[in-house]
Formats: C-alpha cells, sequence, structure tokens
C-alpha cells in the first residue's frame, strides 16, 4: 500500500506544478490580493464550510491546527475545484471559469490520538480577469493573471480534553497586472498597456484551540456508529506582513487575432522592493456527534480585510465575515449496502465580502450539497480511502442595489486514502 501512497503523492505533486485550466473568471479578483481561496477541505466544504469545530481521526482540517492531535492513521488528501461563475449587468453577460487543485496535503499521528503532525501545499489566492470600458473608438483594457500558494507544515497536541495547534506556512507567488488603452480602430500601433508584476513571499501562521467532550458512550448496538462528541473549537492569526518586489513598464502593443502583442518597451521602471500586510482573522466554530453516524456544526469567521496594506492596489476592501451551517448523515455505517455507508451532505452560509463596489459592500449567500463515499480496503482504518464530490451554489450581490448579479457555481473533488504507518505486524 506504501507503493501507491508514494505514487500517489509524486503525482500530485507533478500537477500542482503546473498551471491550472482557466478562462477569465471574475473581474472582481482584481481587489487585494485577488480571490481568495478557502482552506477547507473537501470533507466539510458540502457542509456549508464548517472547520473550526471539526475533528477527526481519519481527515485533516488545516482551518484550525488543533484538530491535528485527533489524526489517528496517516492519511493523505487531494481536492480539485472547478469553479464558475456568471455576471450579469444591464448591458452584458460576462462567463468564466477556473480549475486548481484545492489542496495536497498529509497527517500524521506521532502519538496516536495525542499528537499529530500536517503538511502540505494549497492556493491562497489567484488573479483570472479580463474585461474592458469600450467608448466609440477607444477602450480600456484591464487583465490579471497569477496565483499565490501556500507552503504550510502543523502540529498539535493534546491534554484531557483541550488540543493546542499551530500552522505555520510560507505563502509565495506573482501576480500580473496589466492597464491599457487601445484604439478599436486600425491605429493598432498606438495601443499602449502599463504591464506591471508582484512577486510575494513571506511567512504567515495561525493557532487553534479545541475543545472535545464525549457526552454519549458508544453500547454494543451502535459500535461502528462510535462515541457522539461535542466539539468548540477557536482559531485566528494576528496581522502579519510578507515581502513583495514590483516591477513595472509601459508597453506599446497591437492585436494578432485578438492577442495583444508587445511591440516594444519604451519606458521601465526600477525594481521596488515593499511590504503586503495580510490583515488578522479569526473564527469559532462548534460541531456534534460522530461523522460515522451524523454530525452538525456552525461557524463564524471573521477577517480585518479593511486594514490590508498594498501599495499597488489602492481600492478600498472592507472587514468581511461569513456564517456557516451544516451536516451530513450515513444511513447505516454497519451495513454491507453501498448506499447505507455513504454521508450525505448539506450546509448553507451567509456573509460579506471584502469586496467593495461603488461604495457597496458585496453580500454574500449558497448553499452546499454533497456526499462521502468509503471504500475499505483492509479492515476498519488500516487502508480505507474515500472521494468527496460537493457542489457549492451561491451569489454575490450589493443588495438593494441592482447594479448587477453574480452567481457562482463552485464544484470540488476530494480524495482521502488512510494507512498505517510504523505499526510493526506481531504476523506476516
Amino acid at each position: 500500500m506504501r507503493r501507491y501512497f508514494s505514487g500517489l503523492v509524486l503525482l500530485v505533486l507533478l500537477f500542482s506544478a503546473s498551471e491550472s485550466f482557466s478562462q477569465a473568471f471574475s473581474p472582481f479578483s482584481r481587489y487585494g490580493l485577488g480571490y481568495l481561496s478557502s482552506d477547507v477541505y473537501s470533507v466539510t466544504r458540502s457542509m456549508g464550510g464548517i472547520a473550526t469545530g471539526y475533528s477527526s481521526p481519519i481527515h485533516i482540517n488545516h482551518t484550525n491546527p488543533a484538530s491535528y492531535a485527533d489524526i489517528a492513521v496517516t492519511t493523505f488528501e487531494i481536492g480539485v475545484n472547478v469553479d464558475a461563475a456568471s455576471i450579469r449587468t444591464k448591458d452584458s453577460v460576462y462567463n468564466g471559469v477556473n480549475g486548481t487543485v484545492n489542496h495536497v496535503a498529509l497527517g500524521i499521528p506521532l502519538i496516536k490520538n495525542k499528537w499529530g503532525l500536517s503538511f502540505g501545499l494549497l492556493p491562497y489566492s489567484f488573479l483570472n480577469y479580463n474585461f474592458s470600458n469600450t467608448d466609440v473608438d477607444t477602450a480600456k483594457v484591464y487583465t490579471g493573471k497569477g496565483s499565490l500558494y501556500q507552503l504550510y507544515i502543523g502540529t498539535a497536541y493534546k491534554i484531557k480534553d483541550f488540543s493546542i495547534g499551530i500552522n505555520g506556512g510560507y505563502v509565495f507567488g506573482k501576480l500580473d497586472y496589466t492597464r491599457g488603452f487601445a484604439f478599436t480602430d486600425s491605429i493598432d500601433a498606438y495601443n499602449v498597456q502599463n504591464a506591471t508584476s508582484i512577486k510575494a513571499g513571506g511567512f504567515i501562521y495561525n493557532v487553534g484551540l479545541q475543545y472535545k467532550k464525549r457526552v454519549l458512550k458508544k453500547s454494543p448496538q451502535n459500535t461502528l456508529k462510535g462515541d457522539i462528541f461535542i466539539t468548540a473549537g477557536v482559531q485566528g492569526s494576528s496581522s502579519v506582513k510578507i515581502n513583495s518586489r514590483t516591477s513595472s513598464q509601459w508597453e506599446r502593443y497591437i492585436n494578432l487575432s485578438d492577442i495583444p502583442t508587445v511591440i516594444d518597451t519604451p519606458l521601465n521602471y526600477a525594481e521596488q522592493k515593499g511590504k503586503i500586510t495580510i490583515p488578522y482573522n479569526f473564527s469559532v466554530g462548534l460541531t456534534a456527534g460522530n461523522e460515522n453516524w451524523w454530525i452538525v456544526g456552525v461557524d463564524f469567521k471573521y477577517a480585518g480585510w479593511s486594514h490590508f496594506g498594498y501599495d499597488l492596489n489602492s481600492q478600498p476592501l472592507a472587514d468581511s465575515w461569513r456564517l456557516m451551517i451544516g451536516g451530513g448523515i450515513v444511513p447505516n455505517y454497519d451495513s454491507k449496502k453501498f448506499f447505507d455507508r455513504i454521508q450525505y451532505k448539506a450546509g448553507g452560509y451567509y456573509g460579506k465580502s471584502e469586496v467593495i463596489y461603488q461604495g457597496i459592500q458585496l453580500s454574500e449567500y449558497g448553499g452546499t450539497v454533497g456526499l462521502s463515499v468509503p471504500v475499505v480496503f483492509g479492515g476498519l482504518y488500516r487502508e480505507a480511502a474515500r472521494f468527496h464530490f460537493s457542489a457549492d451554489l451561491g451569489s454575490r450581490t450589493p443588495g438593494g442595489k441592482n447594479l448587477f448579479s453574480e452567481n457562482y457555481y463552485r464544484f470540488n473533488f476530494g480524495f482521502t486514502l488512510n494507512n498505517v504507518w510504523f505499526q510493526k505486524r506481531k504476523f506476516d
């Protein structure tokens, strides 16, 4: 089984290093550091995105590092996103799609159900937009492309019913912006654009705490369903600064088959070093149940994006918040019937985005559905896999002002592989 584990890790690392497939996704990704990626892994994305109060012996929860203390078996996880958006205004319709690897992670129990470790790679944010404002025979063209990633390692330790954990991460990547002025007639040689590239790198962190209490002990009749727990969690980090290097130049270009082709660069600016301020954030959450039977939970997340600092991007942002609720149920984990062992999940959320459009802070709301399909190879938790499927259908809107409507559709496909490592067998 370890051969398959090693092969999957290598395959995913190669896949993660490749470019995501995409077309222009959303013009709102030009705000701040771009479209912020979710750090919620596949197992709870379909439960409204709850994560702060969630812990599991067989899944990794990067959102709250305190959950690593509950990891009981070596766990490998991968998630892939396909995001689509449709923005409608009075005059036009804008459609886009984007595909990315959501996370690649490994969790290891250093001391079973007491001390755990996790490390992995996940996207932090991405730019992906291309739009223009046209007036008679001229157009202002705006494009953005690029991604920031987070490489992390975290650990957690449990003392009685309390677990405390910390994630240390390194954010790195490149963001490319262009702002152009083009003639829509034949004078292509006079099209000009300012091209700016930002290379970012720096350390971030978050700390977490969880309290997990058994409220109902398992009986012989529900042995595999297990105990019923209540878990309360909190996590967060202070504001941190990461390094940036900015290069910028003016370019003249012509359009060849609707593709801007640079013909010369009349002006280059010297590279400038700076700082990007990533604001504080925190979340609190509560779950009840057992994921082999039923589970429900609620989360509240807050981030102080009004304190975001970045010299290039002067667009004002607002503090964001989100309330999430969700749950899942397994009809009968003891059953040998395939559909009885599937976990069916659903949830919803409502909140305020960090984006301010024409002076109005955007609202976000949506619903999620999904399922987790277990496949056991060699006894409970020794060699097992789970496939996760989720759909998130939501909207982003300025509220009562009918400026536009944005509907988005997010699909996530996840895979979890469990295996017992470092345990000597008594019999071959």
